[in-house]
C-alpha cells in the first residue's frame, strides 16, 4: 500500500477531496487522523491545518478487497482471492469455493456476471483496461477446450502474414479470443460488424489497422461476376418445313384426326334440332311418338 499525506481546513473536507480524487470506495479507505484543528486558548496557539494520512492500497489489492467484500454479500463461502497481472490487464481466481456451482452458473453466466460487475466499478481506473475473474480453474479449462479450434489457423496468420476472420462469436468467446492473442506481440486482433455476435479478425502487427478495416467493411463492393446462360437449354428453331398433308381414306376424305389438337378433344356431332311449331301442326312430338 501507498502511503500519502494531505493537509486541509477540516478533516471530513480532505477525506471528501481524497475519495473522489482517487475513486475509491468506503471499503478500502483507510486513514489515520495526524492533526486536528484547534481553537487554541484564547484564540492563542490556535491550528486551522489538519493532517490526515492515508494507506491507498494497490489496483490489485482493490479489486481484491472489492471482489472478497462482493462475494461476503452474496454469502458465497470461499477461502481466498488470487490476484495476477499481465500489463494493464487483471486475473482474479477464487479458491477454494465451498459451492462451484453457484459461482459458476449455467455455462459460467454467474461468473460472467460478476466479472461485469467489477470491470464497471473500476471501468474509470486508467491503471486498469480488463479484469478477468476465474473460479478454481472453472474459465482455464473452458478456454483451453475453446482455443484448441483456433491455435493452428492463429499460428498461420502469424507465418503467413495474411489477416484471418473468424465466424461471430458472443462477446465471451471473443474476450477468449482477445486474451489469447494480445500475449503473442506479433499479432493483433479487431473487431468488426454489429449487434451482439461480431467478427474478431486476427492479423499481423505489421499490417495496419486502416487496411484490415477496409478490408471488412460491410459497405465493400462485391465482385460482380457475370452469369453465364445456360446453353443445354437453347430455342428451338423451324426447320422451314411444311407440315405433311393429312392423310386421306379410301374414298378419298381427309382423316378428322390429323386436323384435330393433342389439347382439343374432338367434339361430339350434334342431333339435328326440330321445329317444335311443325310437329304441332303435324300432331306429332319432336322428340316421342303419340
Amino acid at each position: 500500500m501507498n502511503t500519502i499525506d494531505r493537509s486541509g481546513d477540516s478533516v471530513e473536507e480532505i477525506i471528501r477531496k481524497f475519495r473522489s480524487e482517487h475513486n475509491i470506495s468506503d471499503h478500502e479507505l483507510k486513514y489515520d487522523i495526524i492533526k486536528k484543528p484547534s481553537k487554541g486558548f484564547f484564540g492563542l496557539f490556535a491550528n486551522k491545518i489538519a493532517l490526515v494520512r492515508f494507506q491507498l492500497p494497490e489496483n490489485q489489492d482493490r479489486v481484491r478487497l472489492f471482489a472478497e467484500t462482493l462475494l461476503s454479500k452474496m454469502g458465497v463461502s470461499f477461502g481466498k482471492v488470487i490476484t495476477k497481472s499481465e500489463g494493464k490487464t487483471l486475473f482474479l481466481t477464487i479458491e477454494g469455493v465451498a459451492e462451484p456451482g453457484f459461482v459458476i452458473g449455467k455455462n459460467g453466466s454467474m461468473l460472467e456476471t460478476i466479472q461485469y460487475l467489477i470491470n464497471r466499478v473500476f471501468e474509470d481506473d486508467k491503471g486498469i483496461e480488463r479484469i478477468y475473474v476465474d473460479a478454481d480453474g472453472y474459465r482455464a479449462r473452458r478456454e483451453a477446450q475453446f482455443l484448441n479450434r483456433f491455435i493452428s489457423d492463429i499460428k498461420k496468420v502469424k507465418v503467413q502474414g495474411e489477416s484471418l476472420t473468424l465466424d461471430p462469436m458472443s462477446p465471451g468467446e471473443r474476450r477468449i479470443i482477445h486474451r489469447h492473442v494480445e500475449r503473442d506481440k506479433g499479432l493483433r486482433t479487431l473487431t468488426v460488424g454489429e449487434g451482439e455476435n461480431k467478427r474478431i479478425v486476427i492479423f499481423s502487427s505489421k499490417q495496419k489497422e486502416s487496411e484490415i478495416r477496409k478490408q471488412n467493411s460491410p459497405n465493400k463492393p462485391a465482385d460482380n461476376k457475370s452469369v453465364k446462360p445456360d446453353s443445354s437449354r437453347r430455342p428451338q428453331r423451324s426447320s422451314g418445313r411444311k407440315p405433311a398433308p393429312p392423310k386421306e381414306h379410301a374414298d378419298g376424305k381427309p382423316d378428322a384426326k390429323t386436323y384435330s389438337t393433342p389439347d382439343r378433344k374432338p367434339r361430339p356431332q350434334r342431333r339435328p334440332r326440330t321445329n317444335p311449331r311443325a310437329n304441332k301442326q303435324s300432331g306429332t312430338s319432336g322428340d316421342k311418338d303419340n
